[in-house]
C-alpha cells in the first residue's frame, strides 16, 4: 500500500491538533507560535530527509515526542515566563508547585515557598487574632520552647503581650516578601522547553 502526500499531511495535520489540545490553557497566539515552530520543524526534517514516506514522518515525530508530553512542557515553560515578570505569590507559589513536580531542585523550593508564606501568614493572623482572642493568642514560651500562635495560656508565657500586632504585621510582611522575591530568583533555574529547532 502505497502512503500519499496527503496521508502524510493528514498525519501532521493529527499530530498538530492532539498538540493543540494538550496546549490547553496557552493563550491562543502563543499556541499558534508553538504549532507554527512545530509545523517548520516538521517540514525542514522532511526537507532534508529527502523524499519523505511513512517511516521517516514517524521518525520525526517520535524524535519531537508525543503531544501529551510535550504539550505540558510548553505550558510549564509558559507559566514560568509569567512568574518571572510578576509580583503575585500566588502565580509564583503555583508555578513552583508545578515545578516542584517536575525536578528534585523544584521541590526543595517548593519547600522553602511554602514555609516562608506559612510563617508569613501566621505572624499576620497572630496579628488579625490578638484583639478577638487576647488571651489565647501570642508568642508563648513554656516547657515546649518557643511557640506562635493559638495557645492554652495556663501552661505558658506569652512574652510579647499587645507588641505581637506589629511584630506580626512587619514579620508577616517581611517574610510574604522575601520568599515571593527568592521563589522569583529561582525561577530563573526551572527547566525549558528542549526547543524542536535544536
Amino acid at each position: 500500500m502505497t502512503v500519499t502526500a496527503i496521508d502524510l499531511q493528514t498525519r501532521i495535520d493529527s499530530y498538530l491538533m492532539n498538540l493543540r489540545r494538550s496546549l490547553g490553557e496557552l493563550p491562543p497566539e502563543e499556541v499558534n507560535d508553538i504549532l507554527r515552530e512545530i509545523r517548520g520543524h516538521i517540514l525542514e526534517r522532511a526537507e532534508a530527509a529527502g523524499e519523505l514516506s511513512d517511516e521517516k514522518l514517524v521518525a520525526i515525530l517520535k524524535v519531537l515526542g508525543k503531544p501529551e508530553d510535550i504539550g505540558p512542557l510548553y505550558q510549564a515553560e509558559a507559566m514560568v515566563a509569567r512568574a518571572r515578570s510578576s509580583f503575585s505569590p500566588a502565580l509564583i507559589f503555583r508555578t513552583v508547585m508545578r515545578w516542584s513536580m517536575m525536578s528534585a531542585l523544584g521541590f526543595l523550593v517548593f519547600l522553602v515557598g511554602l514555609t516562608g508564606y506559612s510563617l508569613g501568614i501566621g505572624f499576620l493572623a497572630c496579628s488579625a487574632l490578638k484583639p478577638i482572642f487576647p488571651e489565647h493568642v501570642g508568642a508563648w514560651v513554656g516547657d515546649g520552647g518557643f511557640s506562635m500562635g493559638f495557645m492554652d495560656a495556663a501552661s505558658r508565657t506569652e512574652i510579647l503581650g499587645w507588641w505581637i500586632i506589629p511584630v506580626g504585621l512587619v514579620g508577616g510582611a517581611v517574610s510574604i516578601i522575601a520568599t515571593t522575591r527568592f521563589l522569583r530568583w529561582m525561577l530563573r533555574f526551572a527547566p525549558r522547553v528542549r526547543r524542536a529547532t535544536a
